[in-house]
C-alpha cells in the first residue's frame, strides 16, 4: 500500500491563476470564440501600433501618451475580465441577464476611462493660460481614473493593491486628526482627484512615464521574440552545454531560466515556460519534486536582477536614480553571478547527496547542430545587446530596433519565418501581456502620487532612522524585511515602485550611493517571488513538480540564499558593484565567489563529503566572514574553511564525481 500524499500534494494548483500575465495569455488562447475577446484583441492591436508609431515619430506630451496608454489597458481589462466573473460569479454567473448587466457596466467603464484621459489631456495642455487653474473637468478625471485603476487592479492583481492604495488616499484625506508624528495638513478628495489627473506625480507620473515608453517595448520584444520559438532555443543549447555532466539536468534549468528571465522580467510566467520543461527532466533523473521546484523558481526570479536586460524594474530604476541604464548593468553584474554561482553550487552538492542517473547520451542535443539551427536567435539577442550597451541607445530604442529586427531576421530560417499572421498574433500577445503592468504601475503611481503630495515618504523613512539609532544595518534588515511583505501580494515592479519612493530616501540620508539604495530595495522585492509564506514562483515551481509549495519555498530559499546575502554585502562594499580599483573589486569578488560556495555547501549538507551539523553551521559561518569586508574577516574565513578542508581530508570522496560520464561512473 503507498503512502497516501498529503493534502497540501495533492491539491492542484492553477499556476495561470498566481501572475496575471498567464492568465492573460490563458484568456486569449480560450477565448478565441469570443465576441468580446475579439473586441479586446483589435484594442490590443492598436495598442501595440500605437507604441510602435510613437516610438519612431516621437513620444506625445506626457498626460497624452500616458493617457492614451493607460486607457488601452483599462479597456482590455475590462473587456478581458468581466464584471460578472469578478462578482458573485458563483450565485449569478449563469444568469444571462446577470451577465449582459455586468457587460453594459463593463462597456460604461470603458467609455467613462477614454472621456476622462481626454477631460485630463484638455486640463493639462491649457494649464498655462489657465494660469495653473483646473475646472471640474481635473476632479472628474482624476475621480473617475482613480475608481476605474482601482477596479481593474483588483480584477487582475488581487485585493492587496488596490487596498494599499486606498490606505495612502483615507491617510491624505485624514491628514490633521492622526497622531502628531504622522500628522499633516490634510487634503480635501478634490484636491486629491485633480491632483492624481493633473501633476506630474500623480496617475501619469514616473511609473507610468516607463510603462508607456520602456516596459512596453521590452514587452513587446519579448512576445515577438516568444512567437519566433527562441525559448526552444534556449532549453536546448542549456542541455547541449549541460547535459553530459552528473548535475545536468538541474544545471540547465539554471541556465535556462536565467537566460529568459533576464528578458521576460516575470518570475512565475519564466518558471512556466521553461519549467515545463526542466522540472519534468530533473524529477526524471532522481532530483526530488521540491528541489526541482526550488531550481526552476530561484533561476527564474533571478532573470530579474541579470544583466543586460534585467526586468521592467531596471528601467524604473534609470527613472528613480537618474542614472544611465549601463552604469545600473555594470553594478548589477557581481551580485548576479554570485546568485547563479550559489544556485550552481548548490544543485552539483545536491547531486551528490541523492542517487541521480545521467541523460541518455541520445537525448543530449550536440551543441554545434543547436547553434547551427538557432544562431538566428544569438543575432536578435546580439542586436538588442549591441544597441543597449555598445551604441548605447535609449532602452526605448533599443527594444524597438530589436523587435523590428526579429521579422526580418527570422525571414532567412525558412522554418521558422514570420509570416505576415504571425506579426499581427505577435502584437495582440503584446497588448494582452503589458495590461497587468500597466494596471500595477497606475496603481503604484495613485500610491506614489499620495506619497508625494503628504510627505509620508520623509517622515516614514526619519522614524525608520530613529528607531534604529541611525545605525545602517538595522535600517537595512527593516527595509529588507518591509520589501519582502510588500512583494508578498503586489507583482515585483509594484513592490519596488512603492519601496523606492518610501524606504530608498531614508537610505540615501544614512549615506548610501541613490543607486545601491534602489538595488538593494530592488533585490528583496525580486525575492520576495522565493520568500514564504506566499511565493508565487516557487507556488508556480509547486504546481509543475506536483509538490508542497511551502516545502518547495524552502529549498528555493536554500538555493538562492546568495540573493538575501549579497544587498547587504554591496552596501558595505561598494567595489561588489564594480565601483573601485580593479585590485579591489578582484578581491571583493574572488572572496565573496568562495564564500558563496562554502556557504552553498553547508546549506546543502556536502562539500566533498557529506558534513555533518556542526560542519555545516562552521562552513556556513565562515563563508559569512568572506563576505564581511576586511581583509582580517578574509583571512579568517579562508583559514576556517581550509582548517576544516584539510581535517577531513581522508573523508574527501575520490574524484569529482559530477563532472563523471556515465562510463567512468
Amino acid at each position: 500500500m503507498s503512502d497516501p500524499k498529503k493534502p497540501e500534494e495533492m491539491k492542484e494548483i492553477d499556476v495561470a491563476s498566481l501572475d496575471s500575465e498567464l492568465a492573460a495569455a490563458k484568456t486569449l488562447e480560450e477565448g478565441k470564440g469570443d465576441l468580446f475577446i475579439k473586441i479586446a484583441a483589435v484594442f490590443a492591436f492598436c495598442m501595440t501600433s500605437f507604441h510602435i508609431f510613437t516610438g519612431f515619430h516621437g513620444l506625445y506630451d506626457y498626460v497624452t501618451q500616458r493617457g492614451i496608454h493607460l486607457a488601452f489597458a483599462l479597456t482590455l481589462i475590462l473587456l478581458t475580465q468581466p464584471l460578472y466573473k469578478h462578482v458573485f460569479k458563483d450565485k449569478f454567473a449563469g444568469s444571462q441577464v446577470f451577465r449582459a448587466v455586468c457587460r453594459v457596466i463593463d462597456i460604461a467603464l470603458i467609455i467613462l476611462a477614454w472621456v476622462s484621459v481626454i477631460f485630463a489631456m484638455d486640463e493639462v495642455h491649457h494649464l498655462t493660460e489657465r494660469l495653473s487653474k483646473t475646472t471640474w473637468k481635473a476632479y472628474f478625471s482624476g475621480a473617475v481614473l482613480a475608481l476605474i485603476v482601482l477596479e481593474c487592479a483588483r480584477r487582475t492583481l488581487g485585493y492587496i493593491m488596490p487596498i494599499l492604495a486606498l490606505i495612502f488616499v483615507a491617510y491624505a484625506l485624514a491628514g490633521p486628526n492622526l497622531p502628531y508624528a504622522i500628522a499633516h495638513r490634510g487634503y480635501s478628495i478634490e484636491r486629491i482627484c485633480k491632483f492624481l489627473a493633473t501633476d506630474l506625480d500623480g496617475l501619469f507620473g514616473t511609473t507610468m512615464s516607463v510603462s508607456a515608453s520602456v516596459i512596453f517595448m521590452f514587452v513587446m520584444f519579448g512576445a515577438f521574440l516568444e512567437a519566433s520559438g527562441c525559448s526552444d532555443f534556449i532549453n536546448k543549447i542549456a542541455i547541449s552545454l549541460t547535459g553530459k555532466i552528473k548535475s545536468g539536468p538541474a544545471l540547465s534549468a539554471v541556465v535556462a531560466s536565467g537566460l529568459m528571465g533576464s528578458i521576460n522580467g516575470s518570475a512565475v510566467a519564466n518558471v512556466v515556460g521553461t519549467g515545463t520543461f526542466t522540472i519534468p527532466l530533473m524529477k526524471s533523473r532522481g532530483y526530488k519534486p521540491q528541489f526541482a521546484g526550488g531550481v526552476e523558481s530561484v533561476a527564474s526570479t533571478g532573470g530579474q536582477i541579470l544583466p543586460p536586460v534585467m526586468g521592467s524594474g531596471a528601467f524604473l530604476m534609470v527613472a528613480f536614480t537618474e542614472q544611465k541604464y549601463i552604469a545600473i548593468v555594470i553594478a548589477a553584474v557581481i551580485p548576479a553571478l554570485l546568485y547563479y554561482w550559489g544556485c550552481a553550487v548548490a544543485v552539483i552538492t545536491q547531486s551528490e547527496l541523492i542517487e541521480i542517473s545521467m541523460m541518455d547520451e541520445k537525448d543530449i542535443p550536440k551543441t554545434k547542430e543547436v547553434l547551427k539551427d538557432g544562431w538566428i536567435y544569438l543575432l536578435i539577442l546580439g542586436i538588442l545587446i549591441t544597441a543597449l550597451l555598445v551604441i548605447q541607445l535609449s532602452p526605448l530604442y533599443s527594444a524597438l530596433w530589436a523587435t523590428c529586427s526579429v521579422p526580418i531576421i527570422m525571414l532567412f530560417d525558412k522554418k521558422k519565418r514570420f509570416t505576415f499572421k504571425d506579426i499581427p498574433s505577435a502584437m495582440v500577445k503584446s497588448g494582452f501581456s503589458a495590461m497587468s503592468i500597466v494596471i500595477g504601475c497606475a496603481c503604484a503611481g495613485i500610491v506614489v502620487g499620495m506619497v508625494s503630495l503628504t510627505g509620508i515618504g520623509v517622515i516614514f523613512g526619519d522614524m525608520m532612522i530613529q528607531l534604529a539609532h541611525s545605525m545602517l544595518f538595522p535600517s537595512l534588515v527593516f527595509t529588507a524585511v518591509t520589501c519582502i511583505i510588500l512583494g508578498m501580494g503586489l507583482p515585483t515592479t509594484a513592490a519596488y515602485v512603492i519601496a523606492a519612493s518610501i524606504l530608498a530616501p531614508s537610505l540615501i540620508k544614512l549615506g548610501l550611493t541613490p543607486l545601491t539604495s534602489h538595488l538593494f530595495v530592488f533585490y528583496f522585492a525580486c525575492l520576495s517571488a522565493i520568500t514564504p509564506p506566499v511565493a508565487l514562483a516557487a507556488y508556480a515551481g509547486a504546481g509543475i513538480a506536483k509538490c508542497s509549495p511551502m516545502t518547495t519555498a524552502v529549498e528555493a530559499c536554500k538555493l538562492g540564499f546568495a540573493g538575501f546575502i549579497v544587498p547587504f554585502a554591496f552596501c558595505y562594499s561598494p567595489a561588489m558593484m564594480m565601483q573601485g580599483t580593479v585590485p579591489e573589486i578582484l578581491s571583493v569578488f574572488l572572496s565573496a565567489f568562495i564564500g558563496t560556495a562554502v556557504i552553498s555547501g553547508g546549506f546543502q549538507g556536502w562539500l566533498f563529503w557529506r558534513l555533518n551539523i556542526i560542519e555545516r553551521i562552521i562552513l556556513i559561518a565562515s563563508g559569512l566572514l568572506l563576505f564581511i569586508p576586511g581583509s582580517v574577516t578574509d583571512i579568517a574565513g579562508l583559514a576556517i574553511t581550509a582548517a576544516l578542508l584539510l581535517l577531513n581530508l581522508k573523508k574527501w570522496e575520490k574524484g569529482p564525481k559530477f563532472l563523471m560520464n556515465r562510463k567512468a561512473g
